[in-house]
């Protein structure tokens, strides 16, 4: 699935785009939260911490893709 740029995989809770890999995790509130972002184009084994920005948009992108399969009754 696509989204604003980002492909997502609903099931494995893994959102990339060109320069990330964002994995993501059920919080207790329901939301999801980012556990770890993974530069595509760093050292092998590169975790950083969550830039505010990248997390943001994984989660987003992620929100909209969880809110579509529903939608779809998946």
């Amino acid at each position: 699935m696509l989204i604003h740029d980002w492909t997502i995989d609903p099931a494995a809770r893994i959102v990339e785009n060109e320069d990330f890999v964002v994995s993501l995790y059920d919080r207790a509130d329901g939301d999801y939260g980012v556990a770890h972002i993974r530069p595509k184009h760093a050292a092998p084994g590169g975790l950083i911490a969550a830039n505010d920005t990248v997390a943001r948009e994984a989660r987003v992108a992620f929100t909209l893709a969880m809110r579509q399969r529903q939608a779809a009754g998946l």
